[in-house]
């Protein structure tokens, strides 16, 4: 394992860690894509795992999340895909990296990210997405979006007096994601979630459309869902995965919260998503 680092937008770094796998021969490789207020370490030891199977792995920090730059917190389809369009970028270059097999697999609204940016780009064969809202806008009822209109506009008045933004507790908890309390346990001591993002975000947030990205995505997809997902509604991700015309498979996980990949499921996961990227882009 390595650490990297690359440019996105605004001149902000996105930082990383690089797995690369035994051997000398070209491999495919992996993206990997956390959701709001998280880093890469909601994904545990998959990193790892899919290296030692023969995959390099680039796991990122996206801008505004762990070491990355970026104001903290902040969050936008347009921003994450432009990160990950980066990321593409630097796992291309490297000569180890075979560029026809180039896989990206996010989580939550990393999920959605990475649909939005396989069908921008065509370098990407391949997508798994976990936890996928359609769209947020979608999944409020109107008292509540309401009320994220009118914090929204209390945040600008906000910034025209102070110059800076508002920040309220981020309102997923560790118990909200894991359905196994000793899962639950475990990432609490790593401690990977912000406890406060910005407000900043409702507008951004109310603009994600995963499902326009779902409708034009032509490469193969594996779309994830936990039973026990307090976080996002299973008929959300079936939303996405409906809308998806290319090659596709839906994967129910039985007895498993949100943050599937460190939950107690997760061993079980992995051998399912690793045998659908090796039909995908390893052979």
């Amino acid at each position: 394992m390595q650490s990297i680092e690359f440019m996105s937008g605004d001149n902000e770094t996105v930082r990383g860690v690089w797995f690369e796998p035994s051997g000398n021969r070209k491999s495919p490789a992996i993206v990997f894509a956390h959701g709001l207020a998280s880093t890469y370490a909601e994904f545990g030891d998959y990193p790892q795992k899919f290296s030692a199977r023969g995959y390099t792995v680039l796991a990122i920090d996206f801008r505004g999340h762990g070491s990355s730059d970026g104001m903290r917190g902040l969050i936008s389809e347009t921003r994450w895909v432009e990160d990950l369009r980066h990321a593409v970028d630097f796992v291309s270059a490297q000569k180890n990296v075979d560029a026809q097999r180039i896989a990206l697999f996010g989580h939550s609204l990393g999920g959605g990210a990475v649909i939005c940016a396989a069908a921008r780009d065509a370098r990407v064969r391949a997508v798994v997405a976990g936890a996928t809202v359609g769209r947020i806008r979608d999944e409020l009822g109107g008292g509540e979006y309401l009320t994220y209109r009118v914090v929204d506009a209390v945040n600008r008045l906000q910034k025209i007096v102070t110059r800076k933004s508002l920040y309220i507790p981020y309102r997923v908890t560790y118990k909200d994601i894991f359905f196994d309390d000793q899962a639950r346990a475990r990432a609490e001591k790593q401690g990977f979630l912000q406890r406060q993002i910005p407000i900043d975000n409702v507008p951004l947030l109310l603009k994600q459309d995963a499902l326009s990205g779902a409708q034009n995505l032509r490469v193969p997809a594996l779309i994830i869902q936990s039973e026990k997902d307090a976080v996002v509604k299973a008929t959300s991700t079936r939303k996405v995965f409906d809308a998806i015309p290319s090659d596709k498979e839906y994967y129910l996980i039985q007895g498993s919260g949100h943050s599937f990949a460190t939950d107690c499921k997760s061993a079980e996961v992995f051998e399912k998503i690793a045998a659908w990227l090796d039909a995908k882009i390893k052979v």
